[in-house]
C-alpha cells in the first residue's frame, strides 16, 4: 500500500509540475516577444544606388580589403560591419567605362570601438589610386572620416546603435570620396558612354563659337567700306606733294645769274633776287608791239 501510495502520488503531482513549466515557458516567450518589439528585427544595408555614379577611365576597378580589427572592436556585431559598408560604397558609386587602366579601392581602416558604457567611436580610411595601361601609378585620392556616437536610451553596443554609426560614416565618406575624386582626379571622370568630361567642355567651348564666327563677319563689311575711304583721300595729297618737288626741280635747273658754275655753296636766292630788272624785259614786249 505504501509503494502503491508513493508510486499514485507521483502520478498525480507529474502533471501539475509540467502544467508548472508550461505556464513559465509561456510567460517567458511572452517577455522575450515583448523585448523584441522594441528592437526591430531588420536593418538594411547602407545604399548609394539612388546617386549618379562616378565614371572613371579605367578599364576595372578593384577593392582591397586591408583593414584589421583592433582587438575590441565591435564591427563584427554591427548589421552591416564597416568595411562591408565600403565596399557597396566603391561598387555602386565607382563605374570604369574606360578601355585601359586599373582602379584600386583599398580599405585601409573600418572599425567600431567602444569608448565607454553609453559611446563608441568608429572611423573609415580608404584611398583609390588609378594607373594607366602601362600599369604606371599615375594619380591618388585619401580620405577618412570618424564619428562618436553617445546612448542615452540604449547601450552604445546594440546592434540599432551600431548600425546608426556604420550608416553615418559611409555618408560621410561618400561625400568626401565624391569631393576628393572631383577635384584631384577631374582628368579621369568621364560621362555614362565613357567620353572624357574635359575633352567634352573644351568640345562643347569650340562649339559654342558658332556665335563668336558670327561675330567677325559683321565687323566684315565695316572694314571693307573704310579702303575705299582711304584711296579717295590720298590722291589730294600725293598731287600737292608732287607739285612742290616739280617746281624745286624746275627752280635747281635754271642757271643761276650770279654763279652760273654753281660753285657758290650758299643759299640759293630766290628767283625775284635774281631776274633782271624791270625795264630790260619790257623792251621785248615794245619792240613785239611795233613789230605789229
Amino acid at each position: 500500500m505504501t509503494v502503491r501510495s508513493f508510486s499514485s502520488s507521483t502520478r498525480l503531482n507529474h502533471p501539475h509540475r509540467a502544467t508548472r513549466a508550461f505556464v513559465l515557458g509561456l510567460s517567458f516567450l511572452g517577455l522575450s516577444a515583448c523585448a523584441d518589439d522594441t528592437q526591430p528585427q531588420h536593418f538594411s544595408p547602407p545604399d548609394f544606388s539612388y546617386l549618379t555614379p562616378l565614371h572613371l577611365n579605367v578599364a576595372s576597378i578593384n577593392v582591397q580589403d586591408q583593414a584589421t580589427p583592433t582587438p575590441d572592436s565591435l564591427s563584427a556585431r554591427a548589421p552591416t560591419p564597416p568595411d562591408n559598408a565600403l565596399k557597396t560604397l566603391a561598387q555602386q558609386r565607382l563605374v570604369s567605362t574606360g578601355t585601359t587602366g586599373q582602379g584600386q579601392f583599398i580599405i585601409k581602416q573600418a572599425y567600431i570601438q567602444p569608448t565607454s558604457d553609453d559611446a563608441i567611436d568608429g572611423a573609415m580610411d580608404v584611398q583609390f589610386n588609378v594607373a594607366d595601361a602601362n600599369s604606371q601609378h599615375t594619380g591618388y585620392v585619401h580620405a577618412r572620416v570618424t564619428r562618436h556616437f553617445t546612448s542615452t536610451d540604449q547601450s552604445a553596443s546594440s546592434r540599432a546603435a551600431l548600425d546608426a554609426l556604420t550608416k553615418q560614416m559611409a555618408q560621410d565618406m561618400n561625400v568626401e570620396l565624391e569631393y576628393q575624386i572631383r577635384h584631384r582626379l577631374a582628368d579621369w571622370l568621364t560621362d555614362a558612354e565613357g567620353n572624357l568630361l574635359t575633352g567634352g567642355i573644351q568640345q562643347q567651348s569650340l562649339t559654342a563659337p558658332g556665335s563668336t564666327a558670327q561675330s567677325p563677319t559683321s565687323p566684315a563689311p565695316t572694314a571693307a567700306a573704310t579702303p575705299p575711304a582711304a584711296p579717295t583721300k590720298t590722291p589730294a595729297p600725293s598731287t600737292s606733294a608732287t607739285a612742290p618737288s616739280a617746281k624745286a626741280t624746275t627752280a635747281s635747273d635754271i642757271p643761276d645769274a650770279i654763279f652760273p658754275t654753281g660753285q657758290d655753296s650758299g643759299v640759293t636766292p630766290t628767283p625775284s633776287t635774281h631776274s633782271p630788272k624791270a625795264g630790260v624785259l619790257t623792251l621785248p614786249t615794245t619792240n613785239a608791239t611795233h613789230a605789229q
